[in-house]
């Protein structure tokens, strides 16, 4: 019984949503009165065509852009009525973003790509290292953890980029087009691996697609057609489910060719990396210490970090209540 009151209710609640912009004389309405609610656990599709206004409306649950009227309630809490510092918070400690140009920053490796999250919610870098370790793992990664986003390819970039976004085990996590600049091989991989983790972690998923075939993870479809949903299909029935294509875990990652700029030499010099920063990193504190030529780089990470997050408005207070 107490689970089917949870079910009812929504995680992200959406009435009378609209927005609208002006080009000189003309008003534009990207949204036309939304109303949606998406509940706990759930794999949500947003498809549409370009400019039905679909990624609009996931910049709208993500508060990154405001609504001309309308509300957005997620969690009990009023997204559209946050202050600029209130919604960085909020998105720290609720949401993780899924990007289909990837975001990843270029002077970084993929192991502190997917840490900086942890980072903005004050956890120590030892840790931080770790747990972004295991999830490359999981993501495919273990021989790319030292690279940087110039030495991947797309679909590798993109496995940073959702180890990233679920490395903080977010209660929702939005993904923009994920799939929009990879292979067919590598959409299944990626959409398995989303779809997998979002289940295992009871997490909401909310996916902006104009694919149909990726539509059909989803536990339910929004149709988006100028502005308004035209329609909402119930998937559940013939869903795709993770296990019908091959786990992208045992897919053969280390072997996908990289981009030029990624010599055979530097995979095993990568590798050798991350067995001296394991040995740094471990709880028993390790005999053998990293080469001073390691150091630099770190170095330089650790200063990129501090930069972001002095510039950042987010602070390490939770002061957002528990949503139950």
């Amino acid at each position: 019984m107490a689970e089917t009151e949870k079910k009812k209710r929504p995680a992200i609640q959406i009435k009378g949503l609209t927005k609208i912009f002006t080009l000189g004389k003309e008003k534009v309405y990207a949204l036309n009165g939304i109303d949606l609610e998406i509940y706990p656990s759930e794999i949500i599709c947003l498809l549409g065509t370009s400019g039905s206004g679909k990624s609009t409306l996931l910049n709208m649950m993500a508060g990154l852009e405001k609504p001309t009227k309308g509300s957005i309630t997620i969690f009990g809490e009023r997204v559209d009525n946050m202050s600029e510092r209130r919604l960085a918070m909020f998105r720290q400690k609720y949401m993780g973003f899924v990007f289909q140009s990837y975001n990843l920053l270029p002077n970084l490796t993929a192991v502190d790509n997917v840490s900086l999250p942890l980072a903005f919610a004050g956890v120590r870098r030892s840790v931080r290292t770790k747990k972004a370790k295991q999830m490359l793992k999981l993501c495919g990664l273990s021989k790319r953890m030292h690279h940087k986003p110039t030495q991947m390819s797309g679909g590798q970039q993109q496995r940073v980029g959702i180890a990233r976004a679920f490395v903080g085990t977010p209660k929702i996590v939005f993904a923009d087009e994920p799939t929009g600049n990879l292979d067919t091989k590598t959409t299944i991989e990626i959409m398995e691996m989303m779809v997998r983790m979002s289940r295992e972690n009871k997490q909401t998923l909310v996916i902006v697609t104009h694919d149909i075939e990726i539509a059909g993870y989803a536990d339910r479809i929004y149709h988006i057609i100028d502005g308004r949903i035209n329609s909402v299909e119930d998937n559940r029935d013939k869903q795709i489910l993770p296990g019908q294509y091959p786990n992208p875990v045992d897919a053969p990652v280390a072997e996908e060719e990289p981009p030029e700029a990624d010599s055979e030499e530097s995979a095993p010099a990568a590798e050798e990396t991350e067995s001296a920063e394991t040995e740094i990193l471990s709880p028993d504190g390790g005999e053998t210490a990293a080469p001073e030529s390691e150091s630099p780089p770190e170095d330089d990470a650790d200063r990129e970090i501090s930069d972001i997050l002095r510039n950042s408005q987010i602070t390490n207070e939770t002061d957002t209540e528990e949503y139950i």
